[in-house]
């Protein structure tokens, strides 16, 4: 059997099983500061699951009865002292064994949560890979961005909530149909086995479309909501836009001049003249410094303008010489992309 029927198996069994869908929720484990868990597994003396409040003891004897030791009763009173020891032996003896497999019990649950986290993943990752080659892949990059790219800072509106689904037909979303219908294939699979948000679908897929393409590896963390409707129109900055309204464009995005340029290398793959359309590399940046002109065909007007501003520049330089560098900005810039706007799973 294969790794990825194990996990659909294990999701399904989830799915379907209340009980063990409830022992798979992420634990919440109180403060350590002031309190001794009750599911610690060591013995030690500071980390003991139990506290016994023993009597005080004088320097020369301890009384374990409330009444005078008589003649009477000594001979008693003494087997009552060793039943006493041997009972609080006894008693440890039988919890112990009871409370260490419940620690052990509780901590396994706990790592078979995070373990079943891992496995929608890899599921969600294994079946956009089925259906993303590099040749669609500058598609399904560009429909994240298209959905991320609505998010305003000042109005905590749009973001990466898999709006765009609802905005295909718009101009500036046009050919975002094509990637669209291809994770829409990848996604009825995956939620035959554990339903996914668009927007998660989108955020991964758009990591694997880097990936595929020789890129930096990019991991995303799951659970956001989709939305019901529509994103504000007019929100993504234009293709037409100079370098400074780009920057203002970005910067009420939350992104940073930076981030702005790491971002804008996304266009190294796709059919914009920026290398191999298939090869997500720094090549399109080592273009941009050789500033090609509007005749060229190269890249959109918004990317020939990067190249004459400063502060930009600053950066296409810096990424054009260093091609690890630019992969670890974008890695960065990418997981704040799909993160921005989000709305989350409540644990």
């Amino acid at each position: 059997m294969s790794p990825l029927s194990n996990i659909k198996i294990s999701l399904l069994r989830r799915r379907t099983n209340p009980f063990l869908n409830y022992l798979h929720r992420p634990l919440q484990m109180a403060s350590t500061t002031s309190t001794v868990s009750l599911i610690s597994s060591t013995t030690s003396s500071s980390t003991f699951p139990l506290k016994f409040n023993f009597p005080a003891k004088s320097p020369s004897t301890v009384n374990f009865r409330a009444n005078p030791l008589t003649p009477a009763n000594a001979a008693s009173s003494g087997k009552d002292r060793v039943l006493g020891r041997r009972g609080l032996v006894f008693t440890l003896t039988a919890t112990l064994p009871l409370l260490l497999p419940f620690s052990e019990c509780i901590e396994a649950f706990a790592a078979k949560a995070v373990e079943s986290d891992l496995s929608e993943y890899e599921l969600v990752k294994e079946e956009i890979r089925k259906v993303v080659t590099k040749g669609k892949a500058a598609g399904v990059l560009r429909l994240v961005f298209h959905d991320a790219g609505t998010f305003q800072v000042d109005e905590n509106s749009g973001g990466m909530n898999g709006s765009v689904i609802y905005e295909l037909d718009r101009p500036e979303n046009k050919g975002l149909k094509s990637p669209f219908k291809i994770l829409e294939k990848a996604k009825s699979e995956v939620d035959t086995v554990q339903p996914v948000s668009w927007a998660d679908m989108i955020s991964v897929a758009g990591a694997e479309a880097v990936s595929i393409c020789g890129g930096p590896t990019i991991q995303v963390s799951l659970g956001r909501l989709d939305s019901k409707e529509p994103d504000p129109e007019g929100k993504l900055p234009a293709e037409s836009l100079d370098a400074f309204a780009l920057r203002q464009s970005f910067q009420t995005k939350g992104f940073s001049t930076q981030e702005l340029v790491a971002l804008s290398g996304a266009h190294t793959i796709g059919n914009k003249g920026f290398g191999s359309p298939t090869v997500f590399d720094n090549t399109y940046f080592k273009i941009l410094l050789e500033k090609p002109s509007s005749g060229s065909m190269i890249g959109l007007p918004s990317d020939r303008a990067l190249a004459k501003d400063d502060e930009c520049l600053r950066w296409i330089t810096k990424y054009a010489e260093d091609q690890d560098v630019f992969f670890e900005d974008f890695k960065k810039a990418y997981v704040k992309l799909v993160n921005s706007g989000a709305r989350w799973k409540s644990l």
